[in-house]
C-alpha cells in the first residue's frame, strides 16, 4: 500500500516539478513534512538538479501572516494573574491560580480559534436567567466546588446564581466564583490588550488574526502562488475561514486522508466531517484510484501493562526473525504507538538488540520522570524540616524517602546505605543537616538547608545547585540508553525551573507562605519532555498524536483499553458544554471524533496491525476492551482478525516454596458466613478487605482459618498506642461537650474553649493515658467523669505533655472547618454493601468520627498514626497492590465506611471523606483526600468506579474456583505473621 504522502509527493512531480519552487505545503506536524520531503527526494533521481518547496507546519503557517509572537505558557498565566488581579481586586497566591488559569487560556484560546463572539458568549454565561448550574458537567461542579467551596447539590440553580445562601452560611467564597463570571468578558479583553501592546498573543488569538487578515488578501499578496494544505482532519472556525479564503481566490489545494476501507467509512461516524472537507475543499489531483485492502489484524489480551511492553517486544523481534521487518538496521516501515505515556520507558528497556536504531517524537509527562519524584521528596523534606537550637535537623522519613531514590543511589550509592544503617542503628528521628555534610559530603547539596522558602530567590539557587550537581554526577557515570534519559529529564526540569524564575522576576510575582515550592510542583506536573529524533530512520517510538497523516506498514499499538485509548476526555472550562455547542467551540464529542479518526486512518494503510490491550478482569484500567476493538469486531471478516490471549512463564521469586489453598466444601461454608443471606452471619472488615487484596492467603489464614498471631507487648508509645490516646482524648472531649444532645456546634469560640479549659484537658489526658498505655482500672469517686486519674509520673509524663501539644495543635487545624457539628465518634456499624447484582457481603465497621457541615454535607473522618498517604495519583491504586508498594489502604477504608453510613442510615447526600494523617499534622496541617490531583469533597463522584474494581476482587473470594494465593511481590511479606507457614522468603 504506498503511503499517503508519496502519493501527494509523486504526483506533484510528475506534473508540475518545475512550478514547485513557488509552491508551499502545509502539514499538521513537523514529522509529516519531514516525511514528505523524503518522498520528494526519492522522485528524483540523485544528481539531478531539484528546486524544493516550502514545507512547512500549520503553526509556521499561522505566524508567518502574524504581526504577533506566540506567548510562552509562563508569560500567559502571569499575564491572566495580573489582569484578574486588577479586575477582581482579590488576593489570591500565584500557585492556587495555576490550575483554573490554565483553564481560562484554554477557553480564551477557544473562544478565538473559534471565532466565537467573546461578548456575546461571556455575557450569555453571566445571564443569571438563562444559564443554570444543571449545564455544568460533574467535573466543572467539582471544580467550583473544589476552588470556591460550593455545594450545588444542596442548591438550586436560582439560587446559586443570584447569590442566595441558606441561613447562617458565609458568602465569601460563592460570591467570589460568581464574580469570576461576571468578569470573564472583560479580563478576556483585558488579557489580548495587555499581550498585543507587548507583541505577544495565544495561538487561538493568532488564528483569529489571520483569519481576518487574509479575508481581504488577494493572491498577489500571498508569499506562495499556491499553498497546499496536507493530511488535516477536524477543522477549527477559524481554519476553514483561512481555508476557504485561499480556495476561493484560486491559491490552494487539498489532500484529504479519505481513502479508508469501505468497512471503515460505512460504519465509523468519525470519517462525517472527512467526508464534508473532501466535498468543501477538492483536491487538484484524483488520489483515490487506488483499492483499499484490509489489514491484518490480531487483538491481544495481556494480562498487565508489564506484559503488553514485553509482548511488544517479542513481536518485533519475531518480526525481525520473520522477514517482516526486513532491514532491523533501519526499522522505519514499523511503528510503536503509546496511547499511555507511563509505558514509554519500560518499552525503551524491551527493544530487542536486533533493532540498532530508535526514533522517539512523543511528549512524556515531566511529573513521572525520576527527577521530578526525587524533586519531589526533596521539597517535601524541606518544608517539614525543624530549626532546633540554630540547627537544621529533617526528619527521618524525609531522609529515607531521598536516599532511597534511584537517581540519587545512582552517584551516591555506597552513602546512602551507610546513612541509612547509621540512621536506624542510632535510632535518630531528626537527622541534622551538619552531621550529613560531615560525614557524607557526596550528600552535602542534597540536604543542604534552605533557610529562608518564602524567598524565591533562595529556592531557586538551591533547586539550581542540586540539579547542576546532579548533572554533573550522572557526567561521570558510564554511558548508556539510561543514563542519557536521565540526563535529559534533568536538564529539562532544569530548564522549566529557570523559565519560572525569570518570569515570577519579570512580572514582580510576590511569594508567601512557600510558594515557590508549590509553584514549581504545580507548574512541573503540566509540563511535558518532548522527544525530537531523526523520524527518517529507525524503528519508530510516538504518541497517537505523532502519527497524523504517516503510514507504517507494521504497527504495534499498546494500551487499547477503554478509557486510555480514547482517552476519557473531561471538559476542563468554565464554558458549559451547552455553549460551546452554541457558540462552535470544541466539545468533548468532537475530541473523540478526532481520535477515532486517528485510530482508523493509521490502521489502514498498515499490512500488519498488532492490538495489544490489558486483559485483568480486575481493577479500573483493566479488562475492559477499548470500543475501537469491539467495533473492528462488528466491522472486520474474522479472516482479518484474531483474537489471542498472551501468556507468560514466570519463573519463581521466593528462596522457598509457596502454596495456594483451594476452596473445598469445608472453606467454601466458611467464605460464605459473609454472604448476607448466611444463617450463621460473619462480618467483613475493613482490615480483612485489605488484608484479602494485599495477600489473598493471609486471609486465608487470618479471616477463613482464624488464625491469630499473639500480640506483641511493647514497652514504649509505639505509633499506633499515640494514635488511640490521641483520639480518645479528642473523642471524649468533643462527648463533652455535645452531652446528651444528638449534635453540638463546633465553632472556633468552642475550640478556644476546649484549649483554654486546661484542667479538663489534663484530666482527659490523664484518663486516656492510665487507660490505654499504663492498663490501670477505672475508678470511682469524686472524678467518676474521667476513668482513673492517677497521676503521670516519668515517661508518662512527658507523654502526656506531647499529647497535649498534639491535640492542641489538632484543634487549631480543625478552625479551617469550622463551623461544623459534632455527630459521634467511634460509631460502630454493621451492615452489608452489594457485591453484585444478586449478592451483597457483611461488612462491619468502627467509624472514627462523624461531622456534620452547615451546607448539610456529611464528614466522616478517620484518624490516622502510620505513613497513610492522601493523594492517589491513579483510581487503580485503591485496589491494585504493586511489587513496590500495596494498595491504599487508608484511602480505601473511607470509601468503605462513607457506604456504610449512606446504606445503613439511607442517606443519599454528600459524603466528604476526611483522613487526619497525624504524622503529617504539624507540617502539612489537615488536607482534602486527593484523587489523581483533585481534592475529593464527595465520595460519590468517584463510588461507582472505586466499589467496582473492589466487587471485582472480592468475587474472587466468594468464587470456588479461584484458590488463595499468596501476595506477587515479597516485599509486603517482611512484617507477616504467616510467612514461615506459607513458605514465602522475604528478599
Amino acid at each position: 500500500m504506498k503511503p499517503f504522502l508519496q502519493s501527494i509527493a509523486e504526483v506533484y512531480h510528475d506534473r508540475e516539478k518545475d512550478r514547485l519552487i513557488d509552491y508551499c505545503f502545509v502539514f499538521p506536524n513537523k514529522r509529516s513534512g519531514t516525511f514528505f520531503r523524503q518522498y520528494l527526494s526519492q522522485c528524483t533521481p540523485s544528481g539531478t538538479p531539484f528546486f524544493e518547496p516550502a514545507v512547512i507546519t500549520i503553526s509556521e503557517f499561522i505566524s508567518s501572516f502574524s504581526d504577533y509572537v506566540e506567548a510562552s505558557r509562563y508569560d500567559l498565566l502571569f499575564t491572566l494573574f495580573t489582569e484578574y488581579a486588577k479586575l477582581s481586586k482579590e488576593t489570591e497566591d500565584f500557585d492556587k491560580f495555576v490550575f483554573w488559569g490554565d483553564m481560562l487560556v484554554n477557553d480564551f484560546n477557544d473562544v478565538d480559534r473559534y471565532l466565537a463572539d467573546a461578548h456575546q458568549l461571556f455575557r450569555n454565561v453571566k445571564n443569571v436567567r438563562e444559564i443554570a448550574t444543571d449545564f455544568l458537567t460533574e467535573e466543572q461542579k467539582e471544580v467550583i466546588t473544589r476552588y470556591w467551596d460550593v455545594d450545588l447539590q444542596s442548591y438550586s440553580p436560582e439560587q446559586f446564581w443570584t447569590h442566595l445562601t441558606k441561613e447562617g452560611e458565609p458568602r465569601v467564597n460563592r460570591d467570589s466564583f460568581v464574580q469570576l463570571w461576571e468578569i470573564l468578558d472583560p479580563l478576556y479583553h483585558a488579557v489580548k490588550n495587555s499581550l498585543a501592546s507587548r507583541g505577544l498573543c495565544y495561538s487561538g488569538m493568532q488564528y483569529r488574526e489571520v483569519a481576518e487578515k487574509l479575508s481581504g488578501m488577494t493572491a498577489d499578496k500571498l508569499p506562495y502562488s499556491r499553498i497546499i494544505f496536507v493530511g488535516f482532519n477536524v477543522l477549527s472556525t477559524s481554519e476553514i475561514h483561512i481555508f476557504s479564503r485561499l480556495r476561493d481566490i484560486g491559491t490552494a489545494d487539498f489532500y484529504w486522508d479519505y481513502n479508508l476501507p469501505k468497512e471503515i467509512k460505512e460504519n465509523c461516524s468519525a470519517t462525517h466531517f472527512i467526508r464534508k472537507y473532501v466535498k468543501e475543499f477538492p483536491s487538484r489531483y484524483d488520489l483515490s484510484d487506488e483499492s483499499m485492502s484490509l489489514p491484518d489484524i490480531e487483538i491481544v489480551s495481556v494480562p498487565s501493562n508489564v506484559g503488553q511492553v514485553k509482548l511488544a517486544g517479542d513481536i518485533i523481534r519475531q518480526m525481525t526473525v520473520d522477514g517482516v521487518i526486513v532491514n532491523p538496521d533501519n526499522a522505519i516501515d514499523t511503528a510503536v504507538v503509546l496511547p499511555s505515556e507511563e509505558l514509554f520507558v519500560d518499552l525503551l528497556h524491551s527493544v530487542p538488540p536486533e533493532i540498532s536504531t530508535i526514533n522517539i517524537t512523543m511528549g512524556y509527562p515531566l511529573r513521572q520522570t525520576s527527577v521530578a519524584v526525587l524533586m519531589r521528596n526533596i521539597m517535601s523534606m524541606h518544608l517539614r524540616a525543624k530549626k532546633v537550637r540554630g540547627l537544621w535537623h529533617f526528619f527521618y522519613e524525609d531522609v529515607k524517602y531521598v536516599i532511597t531514590h534511584s537517581l540519587i543511589i545512582s552517584f551516591a550509592g555506597k552513602s546512602c546505605e551507610t546513612l541509612k544503617n547509621d540512621i536506624e542503628t542510632r535510632r535518630m528521628f531528626l537527622i541534622p543537616s551538619d552531621y550529613i555534610a560531615a560525614n557524607y559530603p557526596d550528600l552535602t547539596t542534597v540536604f543542604f538547608p534552605v533557610e529562608d522558602l518564602m524567598s524565591s530567590n533562595n529556592v531557586f539557587r538551591y533547586v539550581s545547585e542540586l540539579t547542576e550537581y546532579i548533572l554533573s554526577e550522572l557526567a561521570k557515570a558510564p554511558k548508556d540508553s539510561n543514563n542519557a534519559l536521565e540526563t535529559g529529564f534533568v536538564t529539562r526540569y532544569r530548564q522549566s525551573v529557570e523559565q519560572l524564575q525569570r518570569a515570577t522576576e519579570k512580572y514582580g510575582i510576590t511569594m508567601r507562605d512557600n510558594t515557590f515550592f508549590h509553584l514549581i510542583e504545580r507548574t512541573v506536573n503540566t509540563e511535558t519532555v518532548n522527544f525530537v529524533g531523526e523520524p527518517l530512520s529507525g524503528l519508530q517510538i510516538m504518541g497517537v498524536l505523532e502519527t497524523r497523516a504517516l503510514d507504517f506498514k507494521n504497527i504495534i499499538l499498546l494500551s487499547m483499553n477503554e478509557r486510555i485509548f480514547p482517552r476519557k476526555h473531561y471538559s476542563r472550562s468554565f464554558i458549559p458544554n451547552v455553549l460551546r455547542q452554541c457558540y462552535g467551540l470544541s466539545t468533548m464529542e468532537f475530541q473523540e471524533c478526532i481520535y477515532a479518526y486517528y485510530f482508523y486512518r493509521l490502521i489502514s494503510r498498515a499490512s500488519n496491525v498488532k492490538l495489544l490491550y490489558d486483559g485483568r478482569t480486575s481493577g479500573l484500567k483493566g479488562g475492559e476492551m477499548s470500543r475501537y476493538l469491539y467495533q473492528l469486531l462488528y466491522m472486520f471478516p474474522s479472516d482479518n482478525l484474531k483474537r489471542l490471549n498472551a501468556c507468560f512463564n514466570v519463573p519463581a521469586t521466593h528462596a522457598g516454596e509457596s502454596f495456594s489453598v483451594t476452596k473445598d466444601d469445608r472453606i467454601m461454608s466458611r467464605i460464605n458466613c459473609y454472604l448476607s443471606t448466611s444463617d450463621n452471619k460473619r462480618y467483613l472488615s475493613a482490615s480483612a478487605i485489605n488484608t484479602y487484596l494485599q495477600c489473598p492467603l493471609k486471609f486465608y489464614f487470618g479471616y477463613v482459618e482464624n488464625v491469630r498471631a499473639e500480640e506483641e507487648m511493647k514497652d514504649y508509645v509505639d505509633e499506633s498506642r499515640f494514635g488511640r490516646i490521641v483520639h480518645e482524648v479528642l473523642e471524649f472531649s468533643y462527648k463533652r461537650m455535645r452531652g446528651p444532645a444528638a449534635k453540638v456546634e463546633i465553632t472556633a469560640e468552642v475550640i478556644e474553649r476546649l484549649k483554654s479549659e486546661t484542667v479538663k484537658l489534663d484530666s482527659i489526658i490523664t484518663s486516656s493515658i492510665n487507660k490505654l498505655y499504663n492498663n490501670l482500672p477505672s475508678q470511682t469517686g469524686d472524678n467518676e467523669e474521667y476513668e482513673n486519674l492517677t497521676p503521670l509520673t516519668g515517661e508518662t509524663k512527658i507523654l502526656g505533655e506531647l499529647i497535649r501539644e498534639f491535640v492542641i495543635t489538632l484543634f487549631d487545624r480543625e478552625k479551617a472547618f469550622v463551623p461544623f457539628y459534632f455527630v459521634e465518634g467511634e460509631r460502630e456499624v454493621f451492615t452489608d454493601l452489594p457485591l453484585d447484582d444478586t449478592r451483597s457481603y457483611n461488612i462491619r465497621g468502627s467509624i472514627d468520627r462523624i461531622d456534620e457541615m452547615t451546607d448539610g454535607r456529611v464528614r466522616i473522618v478517620d484518624y490516622k498514626t502510620g505513613n497513610d498517604e492522601i493523594k492517589v495519583m491513579d483510581l487503580n491504586d485503591l485496589t491494585e497492590s504493586t511489587a513496590t508498594k500495596s494498595h491504599n489502604k487508608g484511602v480505601l477504608q473511607l470509601f468503605l465506611y462513607c457506604n456504610m453510613h449512606a446504606r445503613d442510615r439511607h442517606f443519599t447526600g454528600a459524603i466528604w471523606p476526611m483522613l487526619y494523617a497525624m504524622k503529617k499534622i504539624f507540617t502539612d496541617g489537615l488536607q482534602p483526600v486527593k484523587i489523581e490531583g483533585e481534592p475529593l469533597y464527595d465520595y460519590i463522584i468517584h463510588n461507582d468506579a472505586v466499589m467496582e474494581a473492589l466487587n471485582s476482587k472480592l468475587r474472587n473470594l466468594f468464587d470456588r474456583d479461584t484458590p488463595f494465593v499468596p501476595t506477587p511481590s515479597d516485599k509486603h511479606c517482611h512484617y507477616c505473621d504467616f510467612k514461615a507457614m506459607c513458605g514465602m522468603a522475604p528478599s
